[in-house]
């Protein structure tokens, strides 16, 4: 068994495609195909199900991903370490995080890592809360940034900063409506799982016991900036973090409406790591800067 032919395993359980595998790996097709087969002779036993049109993982399969994650993890934190152990002059670090914390605070601070340790590669993942969660939780991520808490247990949770949800509109929009009359307005929604909609449905559920099924929504959508310009256009109106709409409102792009009878949502965002796994050097020099910039509300 080589941990290469591990490697090349998940690449082809994650992408579901052998042609796909051999191109992120820098390998040829016949040699992504061998290895697998040399695996599953090793083992004795068919890890995937192959056809012309789909890929997939037999019962076997399944299995041997949960320790192909583990060993290959465990390697790259091997590497780190030895890394670390030399000054973190080389090495990688895997960022997860949603979009909040990924599009409008991460940049800056990476950029401070990055000068700071500029030997170290940084692969940031941005998707919804859940997703994330889901990827820290499987160790495929070194740490991770979110919107909303979940019950997992194997996480721990520490507060980044606070963060304002608040209702956008067209500039010609009233300045103000009844919470009564929000069940009126075509209403674009963050997609399920994401940490903005859960704050939100919880904060009128909590103020109001209002449900989804009670708003009308016309459109789930998973990009903030997707979000700012259907509205711009008239098609609705919004919620969002205050962060992402800054320059459009002194710009005039935008309107920030209030809703009678019902307060700003206040929300924080969590950092979030392993629970009883030492941190990787390297995830403990971003938390330093992290801290450093708190300090100096930078962020």
């Amino acid at each position: 068994m080589d941990l290469k032919h591990l490697e090349t395993f998940l690449k082809i359980a994650e992408l579901r495609s052998f042609t796909k595998a051999a191109e992120e790996l820098y390998l040829t097709q016949p040699t992504v195909s061998k290895q697998i087969v040399d695996l599953e002779r090793f083992f004795d036993v068919k890890f995937i199900d192959r056809t012309k049109r789909t890929v997939a993982l037999t019962r076997a399969g399944e299995l041997l991903l949960k320790y192909a994650k583990n060993f290959v993890s465990l390697k790259k934190e091997t590497i780190e370490e030895i890394a670390a152990f030399k000054g973190l002059k080389r090495g990688t670090i895997t960022v997860g995080a949603s979009t909040i914390p990924g599009i409008y605070i991460l940049p800056r601070v990476l950029s401070i890592f990055k000068k700071t340790y500029p030997g170290i590669q940084i692969r940031l993942i941005i998707s919804d809360t859940k997703d994330i969660i889901e990827k820290m939780e499987e160790g495929t991520i070194d740490i991770g940034f979110v919107g909303a808490k979940n019950g997992a247990k194997k996480l721990d949770y520490k507060k980044l900063i606070d963060d304002i949800i608040v209702m956008i509109a067209p500039p010609e929009f009233p300045d103000s409506i009844n919470l009564s009359e929000l069940k009126n307005y075509p209403l674009i929604a963050r997609e399920p799982g994401s940490g903005t909609r859960n704050t939100f449905e919880a904060s009128l559920k909590k103020i109001k016991h209002m449900k989804t099924s009670d708003l009308t929504i016309i459109a789930e959508l998973t990009d903030t900036e997707a979000i700012k310009e259907t509205v711009k256009n008239g098609m609705g109106i919004s919620y969002i973090s205050k962060m992402a709409i800054v320059e459009d409102l002194a710009q005039g792009r935008l309107k920030r409406i209030s809703i009678q009878g019902f307060p700003d949502i206040k929300r924080p965002f969590y950092i979030i790591t392993r629970k009883g796994k030492t941190a990787l050097p390297q995830v403990k020099a971003l938390l330093e800067i992290i801290d450093k910039w708190r300090k100096y509300d930078k962020i």
